[in-house]
């Protein structure tokens, strides 16, 4: 047995997993979003619709855990500690991947710009949302370990095997297949010497073959499955329609990403001014080396990483963006440096030590920030709702009356987070109350009140049309009989 490659495969997978823990680390407690309250009290009713939504695999997993007495939000800490684990196995492989053509990188300097390049990977603020499904924590860590392996197997030529891990991760989930067809796209750039020939073109066009026509198998599959009875229906469909509508949806995001992060990082440009520079190293070598091919070659590599990014928001019905979905965009700039570190001489390598290690502290500085969010978020949807459970056991008290159901309506203006948290987009730090606030009383009291629609009459003759900021049970909740009737602000 070689111990020195062992111990070689060790130490990077270490220094990989310390990465993420200080990225997402704060996430290995007990949290939640609304999802996740939702998969608390209806464990078998969500394995039916990840199966209907073609994540059979997903399906299987919390099946299994449901035999054994337990749910992915059972232990939320341990899912996520279960996902920062499979993706330092990721970032382990994919490195592998490029090192084969880069050359293994030698020295201090150029061994920490090849760390932190790949660390962007999977640390940057828009891969936030994944880690606020506790539920589905297991099932992002899986598809991208599964998506990876695919990476790797085509990087070998065997294909086969590469198509079979793709459609595996499409079983988890969809958009994985998306993050490979980027990472190859990149690495077939490498392959090529960045050339542009008929095997490069044949390349490219497998290559999406194999990865974004493993998700269309797996959208085929649920029709099948659906007319068979095996699920409820069809819950994934391609929708081509207003394709023009959604593109402008798609640039505008694209222009938010460019400037902020879509609101998670400071509105100072710094994706735009990362990705000139990775894009600029490139171009300005290639320039330099008169390769005038390679250069309209890596320009329309870089239109098409991007544009694949937004292919599934082009496909759903809203085109909606959910980070979930667009955090490919730090893929897309961890491939630019990548090539840029593959395209500058030694001197170039160690300023790019300094250019993306402060890039990924940037990252991992905001992951916190995010995470701490979260916890303030998570802590007042619980402070509110048991501060109104409260209110209804003082009730129950003093009238010996017990109440039984719970009806809740949102105010004019409810907003879906907290103004106090900060940093927050779509899913990330989204707050529960509004959306699940029932289901919320009842996992902070353990008891089971039956929801019901609000009164109408008791709408207006006690809440009107006031509109609240702040929270104020003695506002905001009327109780009459066995019913709680509660406004969110």
């Amino acid at each position: 047995m070689n111990f020195g490659r062992w111990k070689g495969l060790v130490n990077r997978y270490l220094i990989n997993g310390v990465i993420l823990v200080i990225a997402w680390g704060g996430m290995f407690r007990r949290s939640f979003n609304c999802d996740t309250l939702a998969h608390m009290v209806n464990t078998k009713g969500d394995m039916a619709i990840m199966m209907s939504h073609g994540r059979y695999l997903v399906a299987l997993q919390d099946w299994l855990l449901y035999q054994v007495g337990l749910s992915t939000t059972t232990h939320t800490g341990i899912t996520a500690m279960a996902e920062v684990a499979l993706l330092a196995l990721a970032v382990c492989i994919l490195q592998r991947c490029f090192e084969d053509k880069i050359i293994n990188p030698s020295g201090i300097y150029e061994q920490l710009a090849w760390i932190s390049i790949s660390s962007l990977v999977f640390s940057n603020v828009l891969f936030a949302e994944s880690f606020m499904f506790g539920e589905c924590a297991l099932m992002f860590g899986m598809a991208y370990l599964l998506a990876t392996v695919g990476i790797w197997a085509f990087t070998r030529k065997k294909y086969l095997w590469a198509f079979f891990f793709f459609f595996l991760s499409t079983m988890e989930y969809q958009a994985a297949v998306i993050y490979a067809a980027i990472v190859l796209s990149a690495w077939i750039f490498i392959d090529n010497e960045c050339r542009i020939t008929k095997r490069t073109v044949a390349s490219e066009v497998f290559c999406g073959v194999i990865t974004i026509g493993s998700g269309i198998l797996n959208i085929k599959s649920l029709s099948l499955l659906a007319k068979l009875g095996l699920v409820m229906e069809a819950g994934r469909s391609a929708d081509i329609r207003n394709l023009g509508g959604k593109a402008a949806i798609c640039l505008k995001d694209f222009g938010q990403i460019l400037v902020n992060s879509r609101g998670l990082l400071p509105g100072i440009c710094l994706p735009l001014i990362m990705l000139c520079v990775a894009a600029g190293l490139a171009v300005w070598k290639l320039w330099k080396e008169k390769k005038w091919h390679a250069i309209v070659y890596y320009l329309l590599l870089v239109a098409g990483m991007f544009a694949m990014m937004y292919i599934l928001s082009m496909i759903s019905y809203d085109a909606r963006t959910y980070p979930r979905f667009i955090w490919t965009f730090y893929a897309v700039q961890a491939m630019l440096f990548l090539i840029a570190f593959w395209l500058v001489p030694k001197k170039g390598k160690e300023a790019l030590c300094y250019i993306c290690g402060f890039y990924l502290l940037v990252q991992i500085l905001f992951c916190n920030i995010i995470v701490s969010n979260h916890m303030v978020s998570n802590t007042l949807d619980k402070t509110y709702a048991m501060m109104v459970y409260e209110k209804i056991v003082e009730y129950e008290e003093e009238t010996g009356q017990e109440v039984k159901k719970l009806a809740v309506a949102n105010d004019i203006d409810c907003p879906f987070s907290y103004n106090n948290v900060y940093y927050k987009t779509d899913q990330i730090n989204e707050r529960a109350l509004g959306t699940v606030s029932n289901t919320m009383v009842n996992i902070v009291s353990g008891r089971n009140f039956e929801k019901v629609p609000m009164d109408e009459t008791i709408f207006q003759t006690y809440f009107g049309d006031q509109n609240w900021d702040y929270f104020d049970a003695s506002e905001q909740l009327v109780i009459i009989g066995d019913t709680a009737y509660w406004v969110i602000f």
